[in-house]
């Protein structure tokens, strides 16, 4: 592609390019004109006009985070060394606790600490909409997954999905013209009761909306769906809850009504049945693998074979449709997608006890291209490719954890933190620069000061926050 050279035409020079698409490529460039990438080679010659060299660093796509709650940024380490049941209960309760405005202020930070990281992408479920605030204001795309609750029979299923479609409207209408869309989120399979699941699958359907359900990830919800036995199941014999028993996986459970498809994000899929494989492969099912969250809350690790990546391996078809996920930093404490490929990789050479269980490369593809894939937005994002919106990051790889360098990808994996992101670039406009500025200026056209100190005071709220009597 012949190079336009006016002064919309950037190039970014590095140690290292990393394609993804491609081969690493050592002392390499990429060229942006306006939002999009026009090329990407090896860096001859001096310095072009508009030209940034990184030295050493390593330029590859922007990070895609496919499982993240912004709105409760707030809750980091506020419930720490909790079982997984009574951790999301009390997470619940609080929820009630803080305003709207706070909200908006703890996704607005959360927004923040993703790009700062590297993270261009995110697949987020949030219940209050506020999630879609923040990622707005810091320039964030991907996917909002409104979520919905309702387990008991308080409320018709007619009025839920009335409710449903106007914060769908609501929340299409706030996006505008952002690279961020708007899907639904039936929460859990032991927060909506049957008829509703199945009623807010067909909705997803009807209006072609992307559809995303944390599953089959504690042990709690597999006792209660399998067995009817459990702590969930005694919640509800307290609260009179009627539960339909399926006596099945959950997979099995969710298949059966109608929520699997192509258009579906699973989050976890750590309690898995062998049988179910074969069901999600048929259903084309993208998956939302939260490695550090998953072993936090003790509910164990996921097998990335019943996933998908034996079968990809085997067919020889590319990185497949799972992504990596940091879920909340209430239950994971912080968005390093870095430290979440590492322990991706190594959880699962330690369950598995051997070294080709997982590669640092694969690893890397699922933060990029497997999490663009998983959210549908791989023609777009998820490698440095000729025509592909410009979404990248740069990694530094000059300090004294993290160089010699000697393949971009083992050293992204095993040495790289999210701190060590020099740069974040969204459709071809900076948002995060660790070059010039420090503090709150890192963002150049969003001072985050008001935010963090909306999200201070509402962090007292919570300290001081008791249960009802």
């Amino acid at each position: 592609m012949p190079l336009n050279t006016s002064n919309s035409v950037r190039h970014l020079r590095a140690a290292w390019v990393l394609p993804i698409s491609g081969p690493p490529i050592e002392n390499g460039e990429v060229v942006i004109e306006a939002d999009r990438i026009v090329e990407v080679r090896p860096a001859t010659g001096s310095n072009p006009p508009n030209c940034t060299e990184f030295g050493q660093a390593i330029i590859m796509p922007g990070l895609v985070n496919v499982h993240t709650h912004l709105d409760y940024t707030l809750m980091r380490g506020l419930l720490e060394d909790i079982e997984f049941f009574p951790w999301i209960r009390q997470l619940t309760a609080r929820k009630a606790a803080i305003t709207w405005e706070d909200w908006v202020a703890s996704a607005t930070i959360g927004a923040a600490e993703a790009i700062a990281g590297g993270i261009t992408t995110i697949g987020d479920c949030t219940d209050s909409g506020s999630a879609l605030y923040g990622a707005r204001t810091l320039g964030l795309s991907g996917v909002i997954y409104q979520e919905v609750f309702g387990i008991d029979e308080s409320t018709p299923v007619e009025t839920i999905l009335q409710e449903l479609g106007a914060k769908v409207h609501n929340l299409e209408e706030a996006a505008g013209n952002t690279r961020l869309e708007i899907g639904v989120s039936p929460h859990a399979p032991y927060t909506v009761r049957p008829a509703l699941m199945a009623g807010l699958a067909q909705y997803a359907r009807e209006k072609n909306l992307k559809l995303c359900i944390h599953a089959a990830e504690s042990q709690a919800e597999a006792e209660l769906i399998r067995w009817g036995t459990g702590p969930i199941a005694e919640m509800f014999d307290r609260r009179g809850i009627t539960w339909q028993l399926p006596r099945t996986g959950a997979v099995t459970y969710l298949n059966s009504l109608g929520v699997l498809g192509r258009n579906t994000l699973l989050v976890h899929g750590v309690q898995l049945a062998a049988e179910e494989r074969a069901a999600l492969q048929s259903a084309g099912v993208a998956w939302a693998h939260c490695p550090k969250s998953n072993a936090k809350l003790g509910n164990g690790v996921a097998d990335l074979g019943m996933l998908g990546l034996e079968a990809a391996r085997k067919a020889a078809t590319g990185p497949p449709r799972i992504g990596l996920g940091s879920d909340s930093v209430a239950s994971n404490n912080n968005m390093d997608l870095f430290e979440e490929m590492r322990f991706a990789v190594l959880m699962q050479r330690g369950v598995q006890r051997k070294i080709s269980a997982l590669t640092a490369q694969e690893a890397v593809e699922m933060a990029t291209i497997g999490g663009a894939k998983s959210l549908g937005l791989d023609a777009e994002i998820g490698s440095l490719e000729s025509g592909k919106v410009a979404d990248l990051c740069v990694v530094g790889i000059g300090d004294v954890h993290s160089g010699p360098c000697y393949d971009a990808y083992s050293t992204l994996v095993y040495s790289a933190h999210a701190s060590d992101v020099v740069q974040t670039v969204i459709g071809g406009v900076t948002k995060f620069d660790a070059m010039t500025a420090r503090g709150a200026n890192r963002f150049p056209d969003f001072d985050i000061t008001s935010a963090m100190r909306r999200m201070s005071a509402a962090a007292q709220v919570m300290r001081e926050w008791r249960p009802a009597e």
